[in-house]
């Protein structure tokens, strides 16, 4: 297989422009509300390459024998040059990530489903609510947007309820974590990779959590007029969450969120797809086979996902972690 890449500048395709400069496209797909990102380094030893333009955006498509996969368009926010020999260096973000997302905003939602939430950001942003039906229904008696960002607001909310909310394409997406179909139900393809596929792997089994049992949240009994706990896992040895939720279901629902993170975390693992493989994407499902039974056996979810394709070559980078 032959590695190939289509890049359109502003909707004209400059990959045959490009090809006698181009060392490098690196694709990095992040997960949650983090912008996407793109480097293209190029080699311009005589010095006739003419700098490219901030606020371009970047259509860039990856694959084999023209099979390519669109990876994504890019606003590029920075352009930098080194030498000798002279390298210029190409970076940009999800354009999907552009407009007034850094915003801190004063908001607050009371009595509404965290599907009425998220339509509501959806709209701020010209973007597509599409979210998970068990999600979208959840009753939310009260949250405060202070001081804070969308994006950060929607990572609590995703930490809050064991979810992802991401933005591609368009979409604001919010499915559980390692969610196995699309909103419409369909099944996602697991990505199966296997040994004799990867050039490198590193596993990790840590207990960083101690000897915690389960998860303990605080809300707030008004009509009691006392702290009461709702709780996640079983045990003696709790770890306590430090925000004071306003009710017995939003506190339940962190603290499970939280103790399904902590038993995620304890087994995680990062690898390289010596040939690269376009078609993973951050949160997808994986299956690894070839492995011990530590690897194989377990179920696994994507993390960040780097794809670089090169003159020699193209290669799959990833981080996972255990699915449960």
């Amino acid at each position: 297989m032959i590695p190939q890449y289509q890049i359109i500048a502003d909707s004209i395709d400059v990959t045959a422009r490009m090809q006698k400069y181009l060392n490098k496209v690196r694709v990095i797909d992040k997960p949650g509300v983090e912008a996407d990102q793109c480097e293209i380094e190029l080699s311009d030893p005589d010095g006739t390459l003419n700098l490219p333009k901030r606020g371009v955006r970047l259509q860039v498509l990856l694959g084999y024998d023209g099979d390519l996969q669109d990876k994504g368009t890019f606003t590029i926010d920075q352009v930098a040059e080194s030498g000798p020999p002279d390298i210029v260096t190409v970076s940009g973000c999800s354009a999907d990530f552009q407009g007034p997302f850094k915003i801190q905003r004063e908001e607050s939602y009371s009595s509404k489903t965290i599907g009425e939430i998220l339509t509501t950001i959806a709209k701020r942003y010209d973007l597509i609510p599409a979210i998970e039906d068990g999600l979208a229904g959840i009753l939310i008696d009260h949250i405060d947007q202070t001081n804070e960002s969308d994006p950060n607001f929607l990572t609590r909310l995703g930490k809050d309820y064991d979810a992802i909310a991401t933005i591609k394409a368009g979409r604001l997406l919010f499915t559980p974590v390692g969610y196995n179909r699309t909103i419409s139900g369909i099944m996602l393809p697991t990505a199966l990779i296997k040994r004799d596929e990867t050039s490198t792997h590193h596993l990790q089994i840590a207990d960083r959590e101690g000897t915690f049992s389960g998860v303990r949240a605080k809300w707030r009994d008004h009509n009691g007029n006392r702290t009461r706990y709702s709780t996640a896992g079983n045990g003696d040895n709790w770890k306590t969450l430090k925000r004071i939720f306003p009710s017995a279901v939003t506190a339940y629902h962190a603290a499970k969120a939280e103790w399904a993170r902590m038993q995620r975390g304890q087994i995680t693992i990062s690898l390289t797809v010596a040939n690269g493989d376009p078609s993973i994407h951050a949160g997808q499902p994986l299956r690894l086979s070839g492995w011990r039974q530590e690897i194989s056996g377990v179920n696994w979810v994507a993390g960040e996902v780097s794809h670089e394709w090169t003159d020699g070559g193209a290669s799959t980078s990833l981080d996972a972690q255990a699915r449960l």
